[in-house]
């Protein structure tokens, strides 16, 4: 996505400057810190919360804050979602520099409705013990006044006693108030429950999801967690910890997004000061929205302060968004399924005709061709729609029957063209199981494509279902993934393909999705050379 800052926030340099320094993240000596529980609630001594960073993360001026917002929402670009939004995940620094990424994370609930929102993010100027309420009614922006759901903020202190009202820890606190006026340009006739937390340890983080879920299961709500991403490492090595950390947002599994911060900031990467300032934050959406009925996560933007022209290459912060979704029609999809027995192959949103197939299959090749023979690959189609939403793509290389290549990702990062130019780039000539491909192998090639679903962590392994889903397992930092083509191939049924998938393609024991390993799953739209020709014979 085109970067884009507008003069009124190019007029806000300055300040736009310490919008992003200004931005601590919990330190480790006190960000584990014990919960204190039962803290006692802050007299009541405020009835508004005024704008403590209005003018300087972003424009003081109503009318100009307005235009500002618009122009960002405007310019951001629908992601292909597989069902309604339950979470969010949205940047809090400074617009200049994280505005259009909020902006596309905000612009994904254009049209829905929530009764209140539930917004999460780390407390950096105030090291509040549990989960800190706020102790006014209603929180102003330079756009109007927002009611707080008082009614859901008693229910949380009721369900927990880590909550308590603290004026203090919100008062000069920016990460939940930057949010706002995206807030109220997208959604209409809403309240807010604005939480503060400093402490990000599991057993914190548990206690808020646990709450939240309990207050909010049948009520109309929706969940915000506010966060940067690296802190102040040099400009490569923020993209390349932010996306390893969008990775694993984008499995929705909080814990797999624990090991991997642990993971990073072992490797003691110069000025990395975080992975995200709001990890807690993070754990608590992910693990309430996957309770309250999301079953997948979807990486909808990224860029870091490098990318501004206000930013320095040298020392970056990084900024992501992402939604947490519900798929539409799950329980009787896959019940109807059950009932008519083996289902096909087949992607659950943006399924491809068959000329959308041949042409990505001729791209396909003429890629292979292209690399083998030394030369630049094509560019990417721009004429038809259905190739431009990011997809997760594997393309398959087989030669006499046998596997020759087979590259691809998990999670969408790129549009649907470019991703499988890169894809049959990598088939060709970067699978480390084989020597490259040779331009004399070509003609020999049969060429597969397979474009992903969205992946959606299951509960319990008979939720999978042979011939449709692709699987991944994963455990510690071993992970392994089958297409959902494999287990039909080999004649496995779901322990075999289960079994196998340990073994083979994780390292992991056979029995390791019987013993706390994580699964996940994934539809996918399968299309080969060989069956459209099958096909067109046919015809």
């Amino acid at each position: 996505m085109k970067r884009r800052v507008t003069g009124a926030l190019l007029a806000m340099g300055l300040l736009g400057a310490l919008a992003l320094w200004g931005c601590r993240p919990p330190q480790p000596s006190d960000a584990h810190a014990a919960p204190q529980i039962g803290v006692a609630d802050e007299p009541a001594a405020e009835t508004v919360r005024e704008p403590a960073v209005a003018g300087a993360f972003y424009p003081g001026d109503p009318d100009e804050l307005r235009a500002t917002v618009r122009e960002m929402l405007e310019e951001a670009e629908a992601a292909e979602l597989p069902g309604p939004v339950i979470g969010l995940m949205a940047p809090h620094a400074g617009y200049v520099y994280s505005g259009s990424i909020a902006a596309a994370a905000y612009a994904q609930l254009r049209g829905a409705d929530y009764d209140t929102v539930i917004i999460i993010g780390p407390s950096h100027r105030w090291p509040t013990q549990g989960i800190a309420l706020p102790a006014s009614d209603v929180w102003r922006t330079p756009l109007g006044e927002v009611p707080v759901d008082r009614e859901l903020c008693a229910a949380l202190a009721e369900a927990s006693d880590r909550f308590h009202r603290s004026a203090q820890a919100h008062g000069t606190e920016h990460c939940l108030e930057v949010q706002l006026p995206f807030l109220q340009m997208v959604l209409d006739d809403f309240a807010i429950v604005p939480l503060v937390m400093h402490d990000f340890s599991e057993e914190n983080c548990s206690a808020a999801a646990d709450a939240i879920v309990q207050v909010a299961a049948d009520r109309s709500v929706l969940l915000v967690a506010s966060t940067d991403m690296s802190h102040y490492p040099a400009y490569e090595d923020a993209n390349r910890v932010d996306r390893a950390m969008l990775e694993a947002i984008a499995s929705f599994d909080a814990e797999a997004v624990r090991e991997r911060d642990a993971e990073l900031m072992a490797e003691g990467m110069a000025n990395l000061s975080c992975t995200l300032c709001g990890l807690g934050p993070v754990a608590v959406v992910m693990e309430a929205a996957r309770r309250l009925g999301a079953d997948s996560a979807v990486v909808i933007d990224y860029a870091n302060s490098g990318d501004s022209p206000m930013g320095e290459k040298g020392q970056c912060v990084g900024y992501g968004a992402a939604a947490f979704c519900a798929r539409e029609g799950r329980e009787d999809t896959e019940a109807a399924a059950r009932d008519e027995g083996p289902p096909r192959q087949t992607a659950e949103a943006g399924e491809l005709n068959a000329e959308q197939q041949r042409r990505l299959l001729a791209l396909a090749r003429e890629t292979v061709e292209a690399v083998t023979a030394g030369e630049a690959p094509p560019e990417p189609p721009a004429d038809d729609p259905a190739f431009q939403p990011q997809r997760a793509v594997f393309v398959t290389l087989n030669k006499q029957g046998r596997l020759r290549g087979c590259i691809g990702s998990l999670q969408a990062r790129q549009p649907l063209g470019e991703a499988v130019i890169s894809s049959a780039a990598s088939a060709a000539t970067e699978d480390p199981r084989f020597m490259p491909v040779t331009a004399a192998e070509v003609d020999e090639l049969e060429i597969e494509i397979s474009v992903l679903s969205p992946l959606r962590t299951v509960d319990d392994p008979e939720e999978i279902m042979v011939g449709e889903h692709g699987v991944i397992v994963s455990q510690g930092r071993r992970r392994g993934v089958f297409l959902p083509q494999v287990a039909p191939e080999q004649g496995w049924d779901r322990e075999e393909m289960l079994a196998h998938l340990c073994a083979e393609k994780a390292g992991l024991p056979p029995d390791a999705w019987q013993k706390g390993a994580t699964l996940q799953v994934f539809t996918a739209q399968v299309f080969s050379e060989a069956v459209l020709r099958g096909a067109e014979g046919e015809r």
